[in-house]
């Protein structure tokens, strides 16, 4: 596909109201990876938010167009933030070789949706269990699996290049507030 088409193929798809059936896919994949992970540490099932979920794809599409990594001042929600980058974008799909093109019809259903979930998860390893609280080290993994969190919005884009891709999750209620860990956080198995 020219280049022409594939930057009028990505700026069309930025306009539409819903999402791709591959997105849709991802969504599911990054939702169901939360679930996982909540489930054992005592906490409710996540459901996928249209509205939290056009948000994240909005700001994943601006993280991706500048090839840059921030958080966005979305105000009210939780976030956590993924990116992968090299010639074939192995850390995230584990699937596409060097010579393989990510093309303009969104190669989503090679992206494995719990590979930022479990990165994020493994922050685990770092958070101190006897006392509770936030650290940047470990606060993607709280926000995983904070209880009171409900609703989760999904976005994934790549760079015009197609060699690094990007993830943002948003969450409602947000999570991470100071003093409310002991009530959100629980140890794997201990509800």
């Amino acid at each position: 596909m020219s280049r022409r088409r594939h930057e009028n193929f990505r700026e069309l798809l930025s306009k539409r109201e819903g999402f791709t059936v591959s997105q849709v896919s991802f969504q599911n994949e990054v939702l169901e990876a939360h679930n996982y992970y909540r489930d054992l540490h005592c906490a409710p099932p996540l459901q996928l938010d249209n509205k939290l979920s056009r948000s994240a794809q909005i700001f994943a599409e601006e993280l991706a167009s500048k090839n840059q990594f921030y958080h966005s001042n979305t105000k009210g929600v939780g976030e956590n933030l993924y990116m992968a980058s090299g010639s074939n974008v192995d850390s995230l799909t584990g699937k596409l070789s060097s010579n393989q093109q990510i093309s303009s019809s969104f190669s989503y259903a090679n992206i494995a949706g719990d590979a930022p979930v479990t990165d994020w998860y493994n922050e685990i390893e770092q958070y101190d269990f006897d006392y509770p609280g936030f650290s940047g080290a470990t606060g993607h993994f709280t926000q995983v699996v904070w209880k009171n969190s409900k609703n989760l919005g999904v976005g994934i884009a790549y760079t015009s290049e197609g060699d690094s891709v990007y993830v943002v999750a948003q969450y409602t209620p947000p999570g991470n507030y100071q003093d409310q860990f002991p009530d959100n956080v629980f140890p794997e198995g201990q509800c």
